[in-house]
């Protein structure tokens, strides 16, 4: 059974629409796309991103109104300065509330010794037809 956050990645890159918002913000057809729920831990997020052949894109979603959340990741970056490590429980939502009012946010898990980039794009509109209610989007800075 795919879960909620899945069908809504579906539906965005079925759409040109979506496909289109995505390729503006450096996703390719084949880009590996790692789902996560808002509460999982970076540094486990992490892990599943390290195992395909980064950058990727991960999908999570805002519980408080469900929209769809991509960021585009690039772990290992050894040109950037080493970051202090995130706090060991920071979730991936917590990381995309960081990075949403920057170009790129900068930071490191504690098991890595490099530093990574996170780019948070803004939310999409995702018409669903799986029976969940559409995905509204928010203006970024209207947050």
């Amino acid at each position: 059974m795919r879960s909620k956050i899945a069908e809504l990645v579906s539906e965005a890159i079925g759409s040109r629409q979506g496909r289109e918002q995505l390729s503006a913000h450096g996703w390719v057809q084949g880009m590996p796309i790692v789902i996560a729920q808002p509460e999982e831990i970076v540094k486990d997020v992490m892990s599943l991103v390290a195992a395909h052949q980064p950058p990727v894109l991960v999908a999570t979603f805002n519980p408080e109104d469900n929209e769809l959340w991509f960021l585009y990741v690039a772990i290992g970056c050894t040109a950037l300065k080493v970051e202090d490590p995130l706090e060991e429980h920071t979730s991936i939502g917590e990381l995309y509330k960081m990075a949403v009012g920057s170009s790129f946010l900068t930071f490191r898990i504690a098991q890595m010794p490099t530093s990574s980039v996170v780019h948070a794009m803004e939310p999409q509109r995702v018409r669903n037809h799986a029976g969940y209610r559409p995905v509204n989007i928010s203006a970024v800075n209207g947050r």
